[in-house]
């Protein structure tokens, strides 16, 4: 089943669907700075401009966190393609990351 889901996802990044994500910070703590970093650094090398992020910061916009249930930062939610996956930490561990948004394998 998780093999599938994996080839699924590398099948749509080949036909150049784009990958939403959001990620919610607080402000520009040392956490939150090393997520915004290693989220571009992850997205330019393995999805080569077919992403957009949108970066919430949570001291300014509670709401936002409120409506998706952000009680921690930094967190990556992957909006589309499905299915939603929510990933919580600064994103330093690349193959857990990369694992976790379903990028992993065939030079993806």
């Amino acid at each position: 089943m998780k093999a599938r889901r994996h080839e699924r996802v590398r099948d749509k990044t080949a036909r150049g669907a784009t990958y939403v994500f959001r990620l919610f910070v607080a402000g520009n703590e040392s956490n939150s700075s090393q997520a915004r970093g290693n989220l571009a650094r992850l997205c330019e090398e393995h999805l080569k401009g077919h992403f957009e992020i949108e970066t919430v910061n949570v001291l300014r916009d509670a709401a936002t966190a409120y409506k998706y249930n952000v009680l921690l930062t930094p967190t990556l939610i992957l909006i589309k393609p499905p299915p939603k996956v929510t990933v919580v930490g600064n994103l330093s561990d690349n193959q857990q990351v990369l694992a976790a948004l379903g990028l992993t394998g065939n030079g993806r």
